[in-house]
Order: structure tokens, then C-alpha cells, then sequence
């Protein structure tokens, strides 16, 4: 069994988590992998110029559970085609060019270990409020910021961006980085772009739950120039020690504060997904599962992005990040 750690945030750190991996290269952006892989489409988003008035502190607190709008594990309506998976590559990550210096906070053991290991919460890492047209309702995931030429990108899940089969995109969409119990410390970014991969709009493909949102810039300018961009990894292969972060709102979580897990990620079963026994719940979908996290800086490189959870065991699962996932990242790299 592979070491598992779970932590809520409690104080400040200084320290650096080491991972143990080989490091990653980065490649330069732009540089595509060949060939397309699974096809993903992009669309304006709707509300956003509404999104700032309409998530009143009333609405977030009420928003519930983007996990909610995903099929249950193993429920997926397709199976996925065998990843595309080419030689390894990467994105760097980069810090903020206009740093507004906030306490970021440190996460601490809840599992009895109260050894000196700890994982600092991340500028990069907030919760995603929207709206589902299809049913009236509000939701809430957990999304990070991706380093980007546009320096504009977020990741989180397919299903918080897109009610797959049946559904349709979210709207009012917007991303508050280092929410903590209702304080946004930089403010929010509404969405300008949705994209997911098609084989999820169209299937509910779990094997392709992932998601990226262009953001308009707000007063204080583009999002990672202000809180940083975790970089990308794609093609990594299923073992890797990994940092997962994020906002989980159900019990016995409360989708106030971030929260961090670290472990070796594994294969689920023959799927395409990367799995670690976080025990993580509803809230927690979108967060990025990150190689080589950086206590210091607060980044990382994002090779997952949570997707579910199976409640009876605790496991927690990711989309695999393969030459399609990169795909997808380069068609909306430079997006503005």
C-alpha cells in the first residue's frame, strides 16, 4: 500500500516538500505533440459580464457539490480510446510578475502523523463558483491556474465547465484562487472560454473528465501574472509521487479552506486514470493533481485533475494526462 497523507491548513510554512521523481524538462510552449488525439471544442462563455453580481456571499454558501453533475465511477456511458501517449513533456510553471504578497497558509497531518512533513496552500489553487442552466442550479468546484502564453488559463474537470451527455455548459462562471471561507484575497476572474474534450459532452466519458477556462483579466490583470501558473506534465505513465489540492465540501470536509493529499498515484483497474486513496469529497472535482509541488513557491506541474471519488474505499480519481490532454492545452494556450 503507497503512503497516503491527507492535511487542512492551519498557520504558515517556509519548508520545501521533496518529491522523489526525475525532474521534469520543460519544453518549450507552443511545441505541440503530433497528431490530434481525442477532439476537444471550445465556445464563448455566457453570463460572465453578470458573473461578479450574481455570486453574492448567499450563493456561495449555498452552492452545491459540482461531483453532483459527474456519473458515478465506472458509470462512464464510453469507454475512452487508449491514451496517445508519446514521449514525456512538460510546461514550466511561472511565478507572478505582480505578486501581491497574501499568507498562504500550511496544511498539517489529520491521519495521527505529526511528523514535520507539510504542504503549503497555493495562490494557484482556488474554487470555481457556476450556474447549471439545465437544472437552475448552483455549484461549486476546485480549479487551479495553468501557466500559459495568455497567462489567462485554468484547469479544473469536464463536468465543472459541462453537464456532459444531455447537459450543457455552465454559465457565470468564475474562479476565486486562495478562497478562504469567503474571503477572496485577489479577487475573482470570470470565464471568457469553456473547452472539454467532445468524447465527454457527448458520452459523460470519465476517461476524459477534464476541463480548461480562459479567464478575462480583472483589475489587478492577467490571473497567473497576479497568483503564479502551476506548469503541465503530460505522458508521465500512471506511478508518480504526486501533490493533490484542493476545496472538498462534504462531509466531513467543509469546502472552506484548502486541503492537500500526498501519495504515489497508481492505475484504477484497465481505465485511463490515475488513482490515489485521498478520501477526498464533493467540491474537491477540478483540483490539480501536481508533480514536484514547491512549498515555496506554491507551484507545481499539473499531470491530473481531480475527476471523482468512490466513497466506500476513499479512492479519488484523475483523467490521465496523455498527448491529448496536451492537445487540448496548446489549441488555447495563447487564447485571448
Amino acid at each position: 500500500m503507497f503512503n497516503r497523507r491527507r492535511w487542512p491548513v492551519a498557520g504558515l510554512l517556509a519548508g520545501v516538500v521533496a518529491v522523489g521523481m526525475a525532474t521534469v524538462a520543460p519544453v518549450q510552449a507552443g511545441a505541440a505533440p503530433a497528431g490530434l488525439g481525442q477532439a476537444s471544442t471550445t465556445v464563448s462563455a455566457s453570463g460572465s459580464g453578470l458573473a461578479a453580481s450574481y455570486w453574492t456571499t448567499d450563493r456561495m454558501a449555498r452552492a452545491l457539490s459540482g461531483d453532483l453533475l459527474a456519473p458515478k465511477p465506472g458509470a462512464d456511458a464510453a469507454a475512452s480510446p487508449a491514451p496517445r501517449t508519446g514521449a514525456r513533456g512538460s510546461v514550466a510553471p511561472s511565478t507572478a510578475t505582480k505578486p501581491a504578497t497574501k499568507a498562504r497558509g500550511s496544511a498539517h497531518s489529520r491521519s495521527g502523523d505529526v511528523s514535520t512533513l507539510a504542504v503549503s496552500a497555493s495562490a494557484t489553487v482556488g474554487r470555481a463558483f457556476f450556474h447549471n442552466p439545465s437544472n437552475g442550479l448552483d455549484y461549486a468546484c476546485s480549479a487551479s491556474a495553468l501557466n500559459s502564453g495568455s497567462k489567462e488559463l485554468v484547469l479544473t474537470a469536464g463536468h465543472c465547465v459541462h453537464g456532459g451527455a444531455g447537459g450543457t455548459w455552465m454559465t457565470n462562471w468564475v474562479f476565486i484562487p486562495l478562497y478562504n471561507y469567503g474571503s477572496q484575497p485577489y479577487g475573482q476572474w470570470s470565464a471568457k472560454y469553456f473547452t472539454t474534450f467532445n468524447s465527454w459532452m457527448s458520452s459523460s466519458d470519465l476517461n476524459r473528465d477534464v476541463g480548461m477556462v480562459t479567464m478575462y483579466p480583472n483589475g489587478s490583470g492577467a490571473l497567473v501574472n497576479v497568483v503564479g501558473g502551476n506548469g503541465l506534465a503530460y505522458n508521465w505513465g500512471f506511478y508518480n509521487p504526486i501533490t493533490v489540492l484542493g476545496y472538498p465540501a462534504e462531509y466531513p470536509y467543509d469546502g472552506g479552506w484548502q486541503w492537500a493529499c500526498q501519495g504515489n498515484t497508481t492505475r484504477f483497474g484497465s481505465e485511463y486514470k490515475v488513482a490515489l486513496q485521498c478520501g477526498f469529497t464533493g467540491g474537491s472535482s477540478g483540483g490539480p493533481w501536481l508533480l514536484q509541488y514547491d512549498n515555496n513557491t506554491g507551484l507545481g506541474y499539473a499531470n491530473g485533475a481531480m475527476s471523482t471519488l468512490e466513497p466506500s474505499t476513499g479512492w479519488n480519481r484523475a483523467s490521465y494526462f496523455d498527448d491529448s490532454v496536451a492537445n487540448m492545452y496548446y489549441s488555447v494556450a495563447n487564447l485571448t
